[in-house]
Parts: C-alpha cells; sequence; structure tokens
C-alpha cells in the first residue's frame, strides 16, 4: 500500500509541462481533440485529491469502522454509511479547487482546444489581450468569468462549514 501511495504522490514531483505532449497524443488516439471531454477527462484525477481524501480517511476514528464491523456491515456499507457522509468537506473543498483549475487553465485548453467552439473562456481572455480591445473591456470579461467561480464556492461553502461546526467538541 505504500508503494503505491509513494508512486502516487510521486507523479506531484512531475511537472504538467512534461506530461502534456504524451497525454495529448493519448486523448488525440481516442478522438478527445476538440471535445468537452478531451478538456476535462485527463485532469480530473490527480494525486492531490488521491493524497487529500486518503489522509482525511486516515484521520477518521478506528471506533467507526469497528462499530459498523460490530453491527455487521460489509466494506460497501461502510463506505456508503459512514465514509461518504463524513468525507464531504473534503470532496467540497476538492471540487472547489478542480473547478478552479480547470476554470483558470490557459495551457491545456489552448493545446487541445484547436477550433473556436472547443476554447476554453480563459483561452478567448488570453487572446482579448490585444492593442485594439481596451483594457475596461478585458477586465469586464475577467469579471465574467469570476462569477462561476464565487458561485462554485458559495454552493459548496455550506458543506465545509457543516463540517467544521459539527467537528467541534462537545461537552
Amino acid at each position: 500500500r505504500n508503494a503505491l501511495l509513494w508512486s502516487i504522490i510521486a507523479t506531484l514531483m512531475v511537472p504538467m509541462q512534461a506530461t502534456l505532449i504524451p497525454t495529448f497524443i493519448l486523448v488525440a488516439g481516442a478522438g478527445g481533440v476538440n471535445t468537452l471531454w478531451g478538456l476535462i477527462l485527463p485532469t480530473l484525477a490527480n494525486a492531490q485529491a488521491v493524497f487529500l481524501i486518503r489522509q482525511f480517511v486516515m484521520d477518521m476514528p478506528d471506533e467507526l469502522f469497528d462499530a459498523a464491523r460490530i453491527d455487521g456491515a460489509g466494506e460497501w456499507r461502510t463506505f456508503v454509511s459512514i465514509v461518504l457522509p463524513l468525507i464531504k468537506p473534503v470532496l467540497a473543498t476538492l471540487a472547489i479547487f478542480v473547478f478552479l483549475w480547470h476554470w483558470n487553465d490557459l495551457l491545456w485548453p489552448l493545446v487541445v482546444g484547436q477550433s473556436d467552439e472547443a476554447r476554453t473562456l480563459t483561452v478567448g481572455l488570453a487572446t482579448l489581450n490585444t492593442e485594439t480591445v481596451s483594457t475596461s473591456n478585458i477586465m469586464a470579461a475577467a469579471l465574467i468569468s469570476f462569477v462561476p467561480c464565487f458561485l462554485i464556492f458559495i454552493f459548496l461553502q455550506r458543506h465545509i462549514v457543516e463540517s467544521i461546526t459539527a467537528s467541534g467538541i462537545k461537552g
């Protein structure tokens, strides 16, 4: 288990630019160029998410799992009834991180989205930065691009606050 974990964590040390060409070849071979899934799927599962969820689950008290075992719950039932409800704050945090990472990513959408229809808003903002476009128009577009990020945070912060409130010491 530790060897697998360390091999996953080791991928954090490899810069994204080093894996850009091999990933593009895989996505192009699967027909993912100029598609939405070609933009999202290759970067969806990452080592940071695996590490964060693992550490959170490792910090859960063993008594919870022992009680589930005593009650006759199997692995799947323990995961659905105990682990999944408790990792909601981590999943909400990861959802915010992954969304912001994808939303602000410039390099991967620039490489994979080769047509105007497949380009993201970040690529569009980068192409607006010319002498013919005024700064006020660029700032207005940047403000519009901020709105989804703000809404995602407002929607998911409830799960984070609930977990902080629920984890308080009870007397």
